[in-house]
C-alpha cells in the first residue's frame, strides 16, 4: 500500500492500525480498542511520528481520506520497522490451546434441541 511516492490517506490506516493493534497485544496482553485515537495516544511517544499520524488523522476525520499524499518517510520508517519487530517476536511465542472440537458439537446439538424440540 505504501511503496509509492504518493499514497492515499486511507491506506496508511490500513497498515497503521493493525501495526498498533497487534503492539497494544503485545504490551497488554488483551484485546486492543477499537478507536484509533487511543491506540495513537497510549503507544506512540511525542515526537515526529505521532505529529505526522495526527495530522493525517485529523485529514481523515475531516474527508480527505481519499487524497493522495506524498510518502511521509517517517510513518514508512516505522512501519517497516515494527513489523520486523513483531514479526521476530510472534515467532517466540508459543502457545498451546485446547481443542474446542467437544464443546463446539455440544453447543451445535444444545443449539439444535432448543430450536427443534
Amino acid at each position: 500500500y505504501l511503496q509509492g511516492d504518493e499514497v492515499k490517506i486511507k491506506k496508511y490506516f490500513y497498515v497503521l492500525r493493525p501495526v498498533l493493534a497487534a503492539k497494544w497485544i503485545e504490551q497488554h496482553n488483551e484485546f486492543p480498542p477499537l478507536e484509533f485515537p487511543i491506540l495513537l495516544e497510549k503507544l506512540l511517544p511525542e515526537g515526529e511520528l505521532k505529529e505526522e499520524v495526527s495530522k493525517l488523522l485529523k485529514r481523515k476525520i475531516s474527508g480527505d481520506e481519499l487524497d493522495l499524499e506524498p510518502r511521509i518517510n517517517v510513518i514508512n520508517e516505522f512501519l517497516n520497522l515494527e513489523i520486523d519487530r513483531l514479526d521476530k517476536y510472534v515467532r517466540t511465542l508459543s502457545v498451546e490451546l485446547d481443542d474446542p472440537t467437544y464443546e463446539l458439537d455440544q453447543l451445535f446439538r444444545d443449539t439444535l434441541d432448543e430450536v427443534w424440540n
